[in-house]
C-alpha cells in the first residue's frame, strides 16, 4: 500500500477517467509504477486529449469548417495572403 498526497479534486478526476477507461485508479497507478520500473523512463503520448474548452474551441471551428465559414480560397503569392489577412 502505498499513500500519497494529492489534491482531492485532482483524485475524483482521476478516479472518473480511470472509470470511464474501465480499470482502476490503482491499475493504472500500478500500470506506471511498473512502466517506469522495467523501461526506467516515463512514456508520454503524442496524442493527448484536449481538455473541454480545447475540445469546443476545436468543434467550433469544425463546424465553420464544414458550414464553409471564414473560410477563404489558396493563393497565388505570399503577398495575396497577407493582403486577404489584413481584411
Amino acid at each position: 500500500m502505498i499513500n500519497i498526497k494529492t489534491d482531492i479534486s485532482l483524485k475524483r478526476e482521476a478516479q472518473k477517467v480511470a472509470e470511464e477507461l474501465g480499470l482502476s485508479l490503482s491499475a493504472i497507478l500500478n500500470y506506471f509504477m511498473k512502466e517506469l520500473v522495467a523501461e526506467r523512463k516515463i512514456t508520454f503520448t503524442d496524442h493527448p486529449m484536449p481538455n473541454r474548452l480545447t475540445r469546443r474551441v476545436l468543434d467550433s471551428a469544425l463546424d465553420d469548417v464544414d458550414g464553409n465559414k471564414y473560410i477563404v480560397g489558396s493563393f497565388a503569392s505570399a503577398k495575396g495572403m497577407i493582403s486577404s489577412l489584413k481584411k
